[in-house]
């Protein structure tokens, strides 16, 4: 069995993706080809929930660093550096964690329509196609796929939250 991306190239289906299937089996052109061809999903995909954490990152780094114990560290000499990598930013984990887990439901669904608007076969493309065909156990099974994995997702984000000794439940 073999994914053909054009009708120049085919590469045996290993692990059904084509940008690993083309690595394992050295073919470079074609792991170029599928590479230019993932980006621009790829951004799409990634770029808010980057832009989501990296906000949340810098408001609780700029919390953090106005406690009492980031001074008394600035005190004894330690290094700004040091301060921000060692314990600053270490007690910003916690929310930007939960911020992290949560917005992967955002993912989830964001990738849907990235799928759907870019052609790309998957569950983005099916859940397309079930809709117009009224393919309603289709529609029902992807909800309740993409249901489990949101609620998976608000688990982690609570035992991530749980492990944080300051915080009481």
């Amino acid at each position: 069995m073999s994914v053909e991306t054009t009708i120049f190239y085919t590469v045996p289906d290993i692990t059904g993706m084509l940008l690993f299937d083309s690595l394992i089996t050295g073919n470079f052109m074609i792991f170029k080809d599928a590479l230019v061809h993932i980006i621009l999903p790829g951004i799409t995909i990634a770029l808010y929930p980057i832009g989501l954490v990296a906000r949340m990152t810098r408001s609780a780094l700029l919390e953090v660093l106005n406690e009492d114990y980031i001074t008394s560290i600035r005190s004894y000499g330690v290094s700004e550096t040091k301060v921000l990598w060692k314990y600053a930013l270490k007690n910003t984990l916690g929310p930007t964690a939960t911020v992290l887990t949560l917005s992967l439901g955002y993912t989830l669904v964001n990738t849907f329509l990235v799928e759907t608007i870019f052609s790309w076969p998957g569950l983005g493309n099916y859940v397309a196609t079930s809709v117009t065909t009224l393919d309603y156990p289709a529609i029902i099974g992807v909800t309740i796929f993409s249901a489990t994995c949101y609620v998976i997702l608000n688990l982690i984000a609570d035992l991530i939250i749980a492990l944080d000794p300051r915080v009481r439940l």
